[in-house]
């Protein structure tokens, strides 16, 4: 068994065992690390659990650490009910190649007169490491680790936590995500001990267009079962609106959630998310860094970089060249082929790109200082007098083409916009002279950017038909887009007059 399948069912197996623990009923403590953290997350009525890919990701699913890029910041402020205040505080970075590691702090404090001498006090503080790895491709797992403390009054109590999670990419447009959180030894303040709310939760979401729409089902020890869905939309790169339900829910917090999200430089973002009750309300309010790396999430996307607009676009083939390029560098520096060595290259399938993936490989082989083999690696084994040996390295080519998912104008009335995205994905093996295979890994790259619409048509290749992609230019969503900005834009007013009248 491989060690990725034997850490996949490792996960799958603590999942299940937390299973039971979360069905058995009773009463919790440390109340506070279920009320939700990050305005973007809130807006979309908590469905976050395959979506979080940032410092967030150490409150919602420790496995989307494995999706950071660059180095994230965050801070966010969540008024409960006008009495209760939290703050939270996440930093996030890349951990070498396939690893991440995340910081998060967050604080409460709620203050009450009840028996009317005085103010009662309550805080609450927790703080988290967290680490998640890319163990495939399309598959992050990380695990984070919690001290909790909690204040009633004089009395005081103190115990940790454990959050364990994966994020698995079905394919570019559907994201799963898998969560237990808060597992540990309840809080103990005197002689009464409250257990923790430890909490199962799985969900999946999906990009349609400019929507993102999440579904996240999540079942803590003393609550019944729940439903989340949350829906993103995006009519321009710097704005999102956002819509959520939470059904199932003990809470006297109406179930519908609204938000929106502004974007400006590809770098900071800020959020705000409301949520109604008959007792005030809620409102989030968050504030998102990106340093380092290719921004922050866009929003509607799934784990995709920020696109920032190419004022002279590159040809699409010469994007796709980029990126076999990287790939094929560091699938070789893995390999470790010793030096003067030849090679044969294999390809294992039919792909219409093979020959620029072929002439990519043998120029970095070159290079390197390798010779290209021509004939069958066996029976050109014990043609070099000069003793090099022979390898062979095959691949197959899962993925090299270019895409437009989306074209827009700017202020509805401006020039055309589209999106184009660039997708490698290659899987490599190398064998020796005996076909003993030393080596198998994989690379993929991805980049995202704007091109101006009217220049769309230069970037194809004559006769290469994976650089000359479909333009989606929208059909029905002409009709749905503006009922469903509509429907959330009404909702967010009916949403602010319903909390003014509750005043």
């Amino acid at each position: 068994m491989t060690t990725n399948r034997r850490i996949v069912l490792l996960c799958l197996f603590f999942v299940a065992t937390a299973h039971g623990v979360c069905l058995a009923q009773g009463t919790s403590g440390s109340q506070f690390l279920g009320v939700g953290m990050g305005a973007r997350a809130m807006g979309m009525g908590g469905a976050y659990v395959s979506l979080s890919d940032d410092g967030t990701a150490l409150y919602w699913n420790p496995g989307g650490l494995a999706g950071v890029n660059g180095h994230q910041f965050a801070i966010s402020h969540l008024s409960w009910f006008g009495d209760a205040a939290y703050q939270f505080a996440s930093y996030a970075r890349p951990f070498g190649s396939e690893s991440a590691i995340g910081l998060a702090l967050e604080q409460g404090s709620l203050s009450w007169d009840n028996t009317g001498e005085g103010d009662f006090e309550a805080g609450d503080f927790s703080g988290a490491v967290g680490y998640a790895r890319r163990v495939k491709p399309n598959l992050g797992i990380g695990a984070g680790v919690k001290y909790l403390s909690s204040r009633l009054g004089d009395d005081s109590a103190a115990s940790y936590a454990l959050d364990v999670g994966m994020v698995y990419r079905l394919s570019d447009s559907t994201t799963l995500g898998a969560a237990v959180r808060n597992l540990g030894p309840g809080l103990t303040y005197i002689s009464e001990s409250d257990p923790l709310p430890a909490t199962l939760a799985a969900g999946a979401s999906h990009h349609w267009k400019d929507f993102l729409f999440a579904v996240d089902l999540e079942k803590q020890n003393d609550l019944a079962p729940a439903a989340r869905v949350g829906v993103e939309y995006t009519p321009l790169p710097y704005l999102a609106l956002r819509g959520g339900f939470a059904a199932g829910e003990d809470s006297a917090l109406s179930p519908v959630t609204g938000g929106i999200g502004l974007r400006w430089n590809s770098r900071w973002a800020l959020d705000y998310a409301y949520r109604p009750s008959d007792l005030g309300g809620t409102q989030s309010v968050a504030l998102s860094a990106s340093f380092g790396g290719g921004g922050l999430s866009a929003p509607a996307a799934v784990g995709r970089q920020d696109v920032a607009e190419a004022t002279v676009p590159k040809p699409n083939i010469t994007l796709l060249a980029e990126l076999t390029a990287s790939i094929a560098d560091g699938a070789l520096d893995k390999m470790g082929l010793p030096e003067g060595a030849r090679v044969h290259l294999r390809q294992t399938d039919q792909h219409e790109a093979n020959w620029l993936v072929q002439s990519v490989l043998v120029e970095a082989l070159t290079d390197r200082g390798h010779a290209i083999l021509t004939g069958n690696i066996g029976s050109a084994a014990g043609e070099d007098e000069g003793g090099s040996p022979s390898y062979e390295i095959s691949y197959r080519i899962v993925a090299c083409e270019t895409a437009y998912p989306r074209a827009w104008r700017e202020w509805v009335v401006g020039s055309r916009k589209v999106e184009r995205r660039t997708t490698v994905d290659i899987r490599f093996q190398l064998s020796d002279a005996t076909k003993t295979i030393l080596w198998a890994g994989s690379g993929q790259r991805d980049k995202r950017d704007i091109v101006p619409g009217g220049r769309v048509a230069e970037l194809t290749t004559p006769g290469q038909a994976f650089t000359a992609p479909e333009l989606q230019t929208g059909g029905w969503d002409r009709i749905i887009e503006p009922v469903v900005v509509a429907g959330i834009v009404g909702g967010l007013i009916y949403l602010f007059y319903t909390s003014k009248s509750a005043d």
